[in-house]
């Protein structure tokens, strides 16, 4: 089966994402893996072989392809624990089209001999290698993350950065309106300010995603994204998923 022909695995699960997410949320760690396995797809999965792992923890596969930890935010040289070359794996696509560097956006699963599956991205971010990322066709698994990060080894603190992403939380100080663009200044604890930018033209998506942009004042919300090169006190906002009220 080729990368375009295979199943969308998100398309499954976000049918009956109702039913099992407040579950997966309230699972102790040690079950947590297997209902991540279950809720992303495997039946849906497609299996291949390491051929090599790149320094900043791309996948090359035996046939060739090269696969991205969709929903992550890589440090360069990290430790890919437990990923070795010639390990199977199974992958399921979040597009079957590569970015410009060839790469296609996957959820991955390590596939021991005599163990369980384990979903990579869950591992990571549970011991603390790497921070979520937000990303369009990550369906139920974005939640899942999400709840892998409240129960990471590693202390979580306000303000942390991997490269020019980096995930805020504060206080939204204010909530402005330009021409065409809604400003979102978030303070943190230190005082700090971050400004997230919505572009008008993203309202709906936003609002559909649950996120009410102008009813974030005052709020204590984690504003995740990209800083701007020119101005790194400046965050596009494009998906709902990158801002999280806290309380």
């Amino acid at each position: 089966m080729s990368y375009r022909d295979q199943p969308h695995w998100s398309d499954s699960i976000a049918k009956w994402l109702g039913k099992r997410l407040f579950a997966a949320l309230a699972l102790s760690i040690g079950s947590f893996s297997a209902l991540a396995t279950d809720i992303c797809g495997p039946a849906s999965l497609t299996k291949g072989t390491i051929k090599g792992i790149s320094p900043e923890g791309d996948l090359t596969l035996e046939d060739g392809a090269i696969l991205r930890l969709a929903g992550l935010q890589l440090p360069s040289g990290i430790d890919m624990t437990p990923l070795r070359t010639g390990h199977t794996i199974a992958f399921g696509l979040l597009s079957d089209t590569p970015d410009r560097w060839s790469r296609y956006p996957a959820v991955v699963f390590h596939l021991p001999t005599q163990a369980p599956p384990i979903w990579v991205q869950q591992r990571f971010v549970e011991d603390g290698k790497a921070l979520i990322r937000p990303e369009a066709q990550l369906g139920a698994c974005w939640a899942l993350l999400k709840a892998a990060e409240a129960i990471a080894r590693r202390p979580q603190p306000s303000i942390v950065q991997g490269g020019r992403f980096a995930r805020i939380e504060g206080r939204v100080g204010r909530v402005g309106e330009g021409r065409s663009v809604w400003f979102v200044n978030v303070f943190d604890p230190t005082g700090q300010r971050v400004t997230g930018v919505v572009q008008k033209r993203h309202l709906r998506r936003m609002a559909d995603g649950g996120v009410d942009v102008n009813a974030l004042q005052g709020q204590i919300i984690r504003l995740r994204g990209v800083r701007s090169i020119r101005n790194t006190g400046v965050i596009q906002v494009t998906l709902a998923d990158q801002i999280e009220i806290v309380r």
